[in-house]
């Protein structure tokens, strides 16, 4: 049960509600917090405690990193009509705060940026760190195969590759990219397709948080290892779920949770893998029905395959649920 006293001395505190509207905002890291409030490590973490403890805030703590966002007593929508109709443009610290937060904003962009641009032409290498490529793309093959792909949407296609092994059988295959280097990758690998194949591909640059497609588009989505780049992973899937057609299948391909803190520091990852709740928490949030799971061990790390089915929400119409068998 929620304690009303104890919600009202948590937010009775200017620091702590900074903390709030930024948490609403984005996904941050305590270090990013400091950074934003200008205050010492030891008194942000005071703040966060006292939120946490009110079920106003949570902490997700992530290898050596701890990241907050929004607890229970915010998630079930109950209060946030009191921070969606505050008016912030007269209160300086929160205006501050908003710079600093586009200031994290950007600088996270531009981790991701120099990395992509550093290592475009590593990045195939890079996904060696787990059980041999071809056996990843025989599973993928086989799930994806086993019904007809239609128009394909391929989130974070990186150099190409799943457009490489798809676009034959696709009606229509788009691949998306946010960086310029990988899409130029991708376009050279145009070249060394059959005409027909190539007719069907079409490269876009493109931000996975807000995709550039009308609803209900596509028949298959794609993330092979780009989910980890993600600062709010489930905001984007449901962007994704949002441009997927009733009954069509998305398929996501990434590691399962670990602790390589290196794969943040050196490879800018946001996300070290994925829990299973995380994956199925979001498709079900988003009316999508997880239809089949596969892991694949025997290296450094762990690959798992996830993959659902949008539910036609129309009504009285049953849903075609395909079932895959591993």
């Amino acid at each position: 049960m929620i304690d009303l006293l104890d919600i009202m001395r948590a937010l009775a505190d200017p620091t702590r509600l900074r903390i709030v509207f930024l948490a609403l905002r984005l996904e941050l890291s305590v270090g990013e917090l400091v950074q934003i409030l200008g205050q010492s490590q030891p008194r942000v973490s005071r703040h966060i405690r006292i939120l946490n403890e009110a079920e106003i805030l949570k902490r997700r703590k992530e290898g050596s990193w701890v990241f907050i966002q929004p607890g229970p007593v915010l998630s079930d929508g109950k209060l946030t009509p009191l921070f969606a109709d505050v008016d912030l443009t007269h209160a300086r610290a929160f205006q501050r705060d908003l710079l600093k937060l586009d200031e994290v904003r950007a600088a996270r962009t531009q981790m991701a940026a120099e990395y992509f641009a550093v290592h475009a032409k590593e990045w195939d290498s890079l996904r060696s760190l787990h059980v041999a490529d071809s056996e990843v793309e025989d599973a993928i093959s086989s799930i994806l195969r086993s019904a007809p792909l239609g128009s394909v949407l391929d989130i974070g296609t990186g150099t190409g590759r799943m457009m490489e092994l798809f676009a034959a059988d696709s009606s229509h295959f788009v691949a998306l990219d946010n960086s310029s280097d990988m899409l130029r990758l991708a376009r050279a690998k145009l070249g060394n397709m059959n005409s027909a194949s190539a007719a069907k591909v079409d490269i876009r640059m493109g931000d996975f948080n807000k995709l550039p497609f009308e609803a209900d588009t596509f028949d298959t989505i794609l993330f092979h290892q780009v989910l980890h780049y993600a600062q709010d992973p489930e905001r984007v899937i449901a962007e994704a779920v949002r441009v997927l057609a009733p009954s069509a299948r998305l398929m996501i391909v990434d590691f399962a949770a670990h602790e390589r803190e290196e794969l943040r520091t050196v490879h800018a990852h946001a996300r070290l893998g994925f829990a299973d709740e995380l994956i199925s928490n979001a498709f079900h949030d988003n009316g999508v029905r997880l239809v089949h799971q596969r892991v694949l061990d025997g290296g450094a790390l762990v690959v798992k395959m996830w993959v659902g089915q949008k539910q036609d929400l129309a009504p009285g119409i049953e849903n075609n649920i395909i079932r895959i068998v591993a």
